[in-house]
């Protein structure tokens, strides 16, 4: 008797709320990193002169705007686009158990990864229009699934202390 020869559960469409919870780990993740690209970014604009005097030096408006920002909105994009085309998944969306394809259920590839990034980024900027999108869609997808062809499905948890194992002594017939 084999333990592992159950059917898979078939693919269902990631709930509202588990996309918002893997987020929110996610930002947590996010906040630290971006805390750190500040921190390196602030060290190196900071004139010598400011530093040499340990005088308060506040980065003018521009380059927080022209380098900071852009600096963070990228730093984003290839977190999230690092891991949806590395195993489908953000540090986050594993503790949820969800994962992102394509449409058709094929990995993404960079390109797929940073279109989904610029769209998801768009409509969560609009009050997260393309996020309640999912309330009242048909196929539960969001807006930025659709526009990227791609969706976030569950993935339930597989049970079993022998997964894909073989019991001692147990030949599998």
């Amino acid at each position: 008797m084999i333990l592992n020869s159950i059917e898979p559960l078939p693919r269902t469409q990631a709930r509202l709320w588990r996309r918002l919870a893997a987020m929110l780990y996610d930002g947590l993740l996010l906040l630290a990193i971006n805390f750190l690209v500040a921190f390196l970014l602030i060290r190196l604009l900071t004139p010598a002169s400011a530093a040499a005097n340990k005088s308060l030096f506040v980065l003018s408006d521009s380059v927080r705007h022209m380098v900071l920002l852009p600096a963070m909105l990228l730093t984003t994009a290839l977190f999230y686009s690092f891991f949806w085309v590395r195993n489908q998944q953000t540090l986050g969306m594993q503790t949820w158990h969800i994962q992102v394809e394509s449409i058709d259920g094929d990995r993404l590839g960079w390109l797929d990864a940073l279109r989904r990034f610029f769209w998801a980024l768009l409509g969560f900027c609009m009050a997260g229009i393309g996020y309640w999108w999912q309330l009242f869609d048909r196929q539960n997808l969001c807006l930025h699934d659709r526009l990227s062809r791609t969706r976030v499905v569950f993935q339930p948890p597989q049970r079993g202390l022998f997964k894909g194992h073989r019991l001692p002594g147990n030949s599998g017939t």
